[in-house]
């Protein structure tokens, strides 16, 4: 296959425009027209089906592009790898983080590296596990770090580290150092994360394990608003300790302490196997441990 006539076809794709390709491309306009002829000649199969002046990638068309984007993401890994030897002067580093790690766990790190590093261009995307976990499979991201575990072949999941789990209300709320059972607690409202979310599918576990049975939950897009959501009266939520120490200090929240003992979750870090690890995520790898 020749990559030239591919990598001018998915720009056409990306582009959704022949004309807008050309000059992504900086060829002719015709030009692009012949390379996704020849490609499709070469190929024996319709890539873009035509319809007057618009067109859509055939079912075969988005198949080899989603290829192409693994392809040239490769050919970006093998650049960084090459430019590496000189101490990572260069280069750039996307790093897909679920919501909580992206917002506590990952900032002094990138700081770090980017003092290390500073010609090295860092870009965070923080989504839900199921989206981080996308993103790698898409090489849209070079480090993927989830707060959930993925049930999916295609990746490598590793345990990133442990982090507390608490349940919180607003302050009052409960009497102070007296431990709750429990199932006593499914009488209340509950806040939970949005489904794909990987706080979501730890506190549904928990749930079960503990035998909560909530007769009402309300959905919220992450765990800051839940945190503000429990300080303002409004149920309880379960949350990691990191995301709730600032409302604990000022004292709008309190924990609720469980006769059945403390909660704690996995953290995650996913690979691509067979994908080719930049320089830039190595090194990041190794800082955060």
């Amino acid at each position: 296959m020749n990559l030239h006539l591919l990598r001018i076809f998915a720009a056409v794709v990306e582009q959704k425009s022949f004309s807008r390709a050309a000059e992504v491309q900086g060829v002719s306009q015709p030009a692009v027209s012949k390379a996704v002829r020849e490609l499709e000649d070469q190929l024996q199969v319709v890539l873009l089906e035509r319809g007057g002046r618009s067109f859509r990638p055939s079912e075969a068309g988005q198949m080899l592009y989603k290829y192409a984007r693994g392809i040239f993401a490769m050919e970006r890994a093998a650049v960084e790898a090459v430019q590496a030897y000189s101490e990572l002067e260069r280069g750039n580093l996307t790093i897909g983080a679920s919501t909580t790690i992206a917002a506590y766990w990952l900032p002094k790190y990138i700081a770090e590296f980017s003092g290390q590093h500073p010609g090295v261009t860092v870009r965070l995307l923080s989504g839900n596990t199921k989206q981080v976990a996308q993103w790698l499979l898409d090489c849209d991201v070079d480090v993927a770090l989830v707060e959930g575990s993925i049930d999916d072949e295609r990746l490598e999941i590793r345990p990133w580290r442990r982090e507390r789990m608490l349940i919180v209300a607003a302050a009052k709320t409960f009497p102070a150092g007296r431990k709750q059972r429990a199932a006593d607690l499914s009488s209340q409202l509950w806040l939970l994360r949005e489904p794909g979310s990987g706080s979501r599918s730890v506190v549904e576990r928990e749930m079960e394990r503990l035998e909560i049975k909530p007769v009402r939950t309300l959905e919220a897009g992450s765990n800051e608003i839940i945190v503000q959501m429990a300080a303002a009266g409004l149920g309880l939520g379960l949350v990691p300790e990191v995301a709730a120490a600032d409302a604990l200090a000022l004292g709008r929240i309190q924990i609720i302490e469980l006769a059945e003992g403390e909660i704690s979750r996995e953290l995650y870090r996913l690979r691509l196997p067979r994908r080719p690890i930049s320089q830039g995520a190595l090194a990041f790898e190794a800082m955060i441990g």
